[in-house]
This record gives C-alpha cells, sequence and structure tokens, in this order.
C-alpha cells in the first residue's frame, strides 16, 4: 500500500514536478506544499463518495431532548466525516428515495447532534481514515490527482495543467464509484402477494 508521501510524489509527478519528497518536513516548496493540502484533501476526497473501505454502521448515542419539531436526538459518531443515511434496526436493504428516514445535524454544548423521528436510530457514515495502509487503490489515485490539482499553479504556474488534474480527477472519481457499487450485493426484491398467490 502506498504511504502518505508516496501518494503527495504521485500527485507531483503528475504536475511534471520531477524532483520526489522524502518527508513532509524537508525544506522544500513541494513538502511545503503537500503538508499544506495533505489532510484536508484526503478528507475532501473520502467525503466525495461512500468509499466501501471507509464506511461504517453504528447504533446512534440518544441524548433525550430532541429539538422542536424532532422525535429524538443522538450523537453525532465519533470520527464521523459525512454522514449518509440514517438506518432502522435490522433494515439492512438500502431504502429508496422515498423510504429514507430524514434527519438533520446540528451542535449542542457536547458538539455535533443527529436530529431525526427514528426510534433506536443507527447511522451509516464515512469515517475518517488517516492510516494511509487502509486506502484502496483506486482511492490512491483519486486522492492523486486531486492533490495534483491544488499543486500545479503553485509549482508549474501552468493553469492547463491543472485543468487536466482536474479533468483526470473526475474521471478517477467516476471509475472508483462504478467499481464501488459492483462490491455490494443487496438482498433480492421479495416476491409480490400477487406472484407467492398465484404459485
Amino acid at each position: 500500500m502506498s504511504s502518505d508521501v508516496e501518494i503527495c510524489n504521485m500527485a507531483l509527478s503528475r504536475v511534471a514536478h520531477t524532483q520526489p519528497i522524502v518527508s513532509f518536513t524537508e525544506k522544500s516548496k513541494a513538502a511545503e506544499l503537500c503538508r499544506v493540502f495533505y489532510a484536508p484533501l484526503r478528507e475532501l476526497v473520502l467525503q466525495a463518495f461512500p468509499w466501501p473501505f471507509a464506511e461504517s454502521v453504528v447504533a446512534l448515542a440518544s441524548l433525550g431532548s430532541p429539538a422542536p419539531g424532532w422525535a429524538f436526538r443522538y450523537r453525532y459518531p465519533a470520527n464521523c466525516l459525512k454522514v449518509r443515511g440514517i438506518v432502522q434496526p435490522g433494515f439492512r436493504r438500502s431504502l429508496t428515495s422515498d423510504m429514507e428516514i430524514p434527519y438533520g445535524v446540528g451542535y449542542d454544548a457536547g458538539g455535533r447532534v443527529i436530529h431525526t423521528d427514528q426510534p433506536e436510530a443507527a447511522c451509516r457514515f464515512t469515517f475518517k481514515v488517516e492510516d494511509s495502509t487502509f486506502f484502496d487503490p483506486q482511492f490512491v489515485d483519486v486522492l492523486a490527482w486531486r492533490l495534483a490539482m491544488d499543486l500545479a499553479l503553485p509549482l508549474s504556474s501552468k493553469p492547463d495543467l491543472q485543468q487536466f488534474a482536474a479533468q483526470q480527477y473526475q474521471m478517477a472519481l467516476t471509475l472508483a464509484e462504478g467499481t464501488a457499487f459492483e462490491e455490494s450485493q443487496d438482498d433480492p426484491e421479495p416476491e409480490s402477494e400477487f406472484i407467492t398467490v398465484r404459485a
């Protein structure tokens, strides 16, 4: 698996920067820029869509005292970067748009909270993955292109290089989304009562 520095060096090579970095703390413009951009852009790419390696489902901790207009208030999950949806306990199937459970994110004195009308709610979310050994190869590719977008102008001063990196980022992200979709399988749709009766 790629290390943080290796991912940065991939990005640097994509903007025609021929001198790789050895660490984030070395005295070079490239290392300084990578140090500034890497962590925020890693989180941005994690939030871009539900990466399977960074997805989790946890039961939410009820806080009581719901906000006006909501039936329940829960603590926002630790290390959560983006809530993807509220899940009914024991309900594994992906919900259709008309069945999705409404929710809202807010704050209280203890931090972020989730408001919803779902009792005993669980939450599907993307969590903050900092260890690059957990990254899948497509995430590494997408992150390197996203870094290249921000490194292009300060290192090369070529807007067309930044535009190229942006196009490659979008293409890599679309490909990763398609691959991730193929890595899961929902339960089969239940037969309708009409078909069951005829059998």
